[in-house]
């Protein structure tokens, strides 16, 4: 019978990261060690587990099915382990363990996003928790809670989806702007149609690709983003024309290397919420972080 020792679980934390960094290389930033020796690391790993775990090559990375039911259990193995240390936290009356918490990009200059006050108070009182934030899209967000990698999210809401719960935190204005060097660039045009060459300066949004579409009335763009970091620079390109939340664009906005399209009136609310696994125990530490987080967010919008 295999019995798993600490090396075993050293070994199965490096293939965890690997898997979801997409493989080797991909995966020496996150473990901050050469992909020889992360290669060492994973044939380890399978001499003692006795099978193959994937394939690696000229083909590029992928999972074997043993690999696949390796990484799930690995996942269901970490999350028991940080359940483990909270619920021995609780015993001896002081927090502790693992908190992974993730939130999409560009929210930190939200004046309503509660997560940076919400860790002051958290860190007032005596613990010894080990913090880790994750900057993710909000598919992804969502994934990661449901399977237990991320415990709780900060996201936009989209809709309703079964195994996770949502709780509203604050809303973000996004408007349309475009750059220096674009013909709307400090042009009040009330319609899109009356834009010079709209149709070839519109940028797409990979997570809400139909929205766009739809707002700017194109079947394609020549731009694609997956972040607002990524739109800020096409739009400052001076060729483009993106959403953006307005509390992103306000410093660019101020030395005039933004210009909003208010008279489009295609601004619109996004509502985040804060996401979490339904069912299951819930841990102090869990209970703890969630419950700052809504009331700083309360406070704040109150």
């Amino acid at each position: 019978m295999f019995k798993v020792s600490d090396i075993d679980l050293r070994l199965l934390r490096v293939f965890s990261a690997i898997v979801e960094a997409g493989g080797f290389a991909a995966a020496e930033t996150t473990l901050n060690i050469s992909t020889s020796t992360i290669s060492t690391h994973v044939s380890d790993l399978e001499k003692r587990l006795g099978f193959r775990l994937c394939d690696r090559g000229r083909g590029g990375f992928r999972l074997t099915e043993r690999g696949k039911l390796v990484y799930e259990e690995t996942k269901r193995l970490s999350k028991t382990l940080d359940d483990f240390a909270g619920t021995l936290s609780e015993v001896r009356d002081a927090l502790a363990g693992r908190l992974v918490i993730g939130f999409v990009d560009c929210l930190v200059t939200h004046p309503n996003f509660p997560l940076t006050r919400a860790i002051r108070r958290f860190n007032q009182s005596t613990n010894n928790v080990e913090f880790e934030l994750v900057t993710q899209a909000r598919q992804e967000l969502e994934r990661a809670v449901l399977d237990g990698r991320i415990h709780v999210a900060i996201g936009p809401f989209i809709r309703n989806i079964s195994g996770l719960n949502f709780h509203p935190l604050f809303s973000e204005l996004h408007q349309v702007y475009c750059g220096p060097g674009h013909p709307m660039f400090g042009q009040s045009v009330d319609k899109l149609e009356n834009c010079p060459s709209q149709r070839n300066s519109v940028i797409l949004r990979s997570y809400h690709h139909d929205f766009d579409r739809s707002c700017f009335g194109v079947a394609e763009a020549q731009a694609i983003v997956a972040s607002m970091e990524a739109m800020l620079v096409f739009i400052r390109s001076g060729r483009f024309i993106g959403f953006l939340p307005t509390h992103f664009a306000e410093y660019w906005v101020e030395k005039g290397e933004l210009w909003p399209l208010d008279a489009l009136q295609m601004d619109y609310s996004s509502d985040h919420m804060l996401i979490t696994r339904a069912g299951g125990r819930k841990t102090e530490l869990l209970n703890t972080i969630t419950t700052l987080l809504k009331e700083e967010a309360a406070n704040e919008g109150s």
